[in-house]
């Protein structure tokens, strides 16, 4: 995949060309196919704030968390703690983004292990952007024809090791850093997929229980917007990742709780598909 996305408009006219008429041979039933991550192992990944009603939620909670802070809830004045440390006012104007291990990638269908030092497992409903083509200072204009494709994207979060990281400041740290934390999948669509990418219905559902359903029109900032500010005095590189950041309701922690072992989680983006994974905790 990573040989056909830096292949440009030739390799797709070639895939385009085998699709047509495939020899017999290359047909498998997708029952009895094991998919792979469409990048194993990304170039880069970074994951943005493009949807910012996620921590406009956790914000809107202050008071709530104040009172269950004075009850002693330690969890409860953790986040508060972050609450206070973060400016609200900043991540509505400006396209952040923390960087992403690019070794921590895992696949449809795969079990998520969850990591010892953690209790708190969550996941985060979110969609990314697959660059296809190199280049630096991008304007606004162009950015379209840097995108190879899209995918979904699941930041599964450790919240309790995630809250003492972002408490002393210094980002997620170990919430979003342990082994197959982000899943891509279950392939990347092209933009030709889709019917309007301006109203991308993503859903999210626990067990087969419904837990979001909204769409890519309540994006605050565009892909290409990310894609003008990553490529600002750098360069982008075809099989960058930038992900969307997460959908309202698309987490465990914007309904207040938490994943338990033998949870399955389903991610469905419309033009993309469905994502699926178990999660399989040591604690039970």
């Amino acid at each position: 995949m990573q040989e056909m996305i830096e292949g440009g408009t030739e390799a797709l006219r070639l895939a385009e060309q085998i699709l047509s008429n495939p020899p017999r041979s290359a047909i498998l039933p997708l029952v009895e196919a094991q998919l792979l991550a469409p990048l194993p192992r990304p170039v880069r990944m970074r994951d943005c704030n493009l949807f910012t009603e996620h921590v406009e939620r956790f914000f809107e909670r202050k008071d709530q968390l104040e009172a269950e802070a004075a009850a002693g809830s330690e969890q409860a004045a953790a986040q508060l703690a972050v609450a206070k440390r973060m400016r609200f006012d900043l991540l509505l104007k400006r396209l952040t983004y923390y960087t992403v291990d690019p070794l921590s990638v895992s696949a449809h269908e795969e079990d998520i292990e969850w990591p010892a030092y953690s209790k708190a497992a969550d996941f985060e409903l979110e969609w990314a952007v697959v660059i296809g083509k190199r280049g630096k200072d991008i304007p606004l204009e162009a950015a379209a024809g840097h995108i190879f494709g899209y995918t979904i994207f699941n930041d599964w979060s450790a919240r309790d090791e995630q809250l003492i990281h972002m408490e002393m400041g210094i980002g997620p740290g170990g919430g979003k850093d342990f082994d197959g934390a982000k899943t891509l999948g279950p392939c990347i669509a092209t933009p030709d997929e889709f019917r309007d990418l301006s109203d991308v219905r993503m859903i999210a559902r626990v067990n087969g229980e419904e837990w979001t359903n909204r769409s890519s029109r309540h994006m605050r900032f565009t892909f290409e917007q990310a894609i003008v500010e990553m490529s600002r005095s750098r360069t982008i590189y075809p099989g960058d990742i930038f992900a969307s950041g997460t959908v309202l309701g698309g987490s465990a922690v914007d309904h207040g709780r938490s994943l338990k072992d033998g949870d399955v989680v389903e991610l469905e983006v419309e033009g993309i598909g469905v994502l699926r994974n178990r999660v399989r905790m040591r604690h039970g």
